[in-house]
């Protein structure tokens, strides 16, 4: 259930998305000091995290979901809205920064829960 977005620069990528949430553009989004990324609302913030990671070799940006350690499992609701809030946040934002975004069914990496 990971996001695979393919980009000619996921590092630019991923710094442009911090930039948007530091700079309060993106109000969706909390970032983490280790630079995690949680929804903001306050029902929903810190029940789970996307852990980015960059993948040089296959162009791709990555974002992994956590779950909290106190959770057995992740619900479908909780991956459903943090998987859809993510891909409108790229298309809506970041659309002329990468050629492709996809969601996984199944747990990939960088995927944790």
């Amino acid at each position: 259930m990971a996001i695979i977005i393919q980009t000619h620069n996921p590092s630019a990528l991923l710094d442009d998305i911090y930039d948007a949430i530091d700079g309060k553009h993106l109000d969706k989004w909390v970032r983490t000091d280790d630079g995690r990324l949680t929804l903001s609302a306050l029902l929903w913030k810190n029940e789970a995290w996307f852990k980015p990671q960059i993948w040089v070799n296959e162009n791709e940006l990555r974002f992994g979901l956590l779950k909290r350690k106190d959770r057995k499992h992740i619900s479908s609701k909780l991956y459903t809205l943090f998987h859809t809030r993510m891909v409108e946040t790229l298309l809506t934002h970041f659309e002329k920064d990468f050629r492709s975004v996809a969601a996984t069914a199944l747990k990939t990496e960088p995927d944790n829960f």
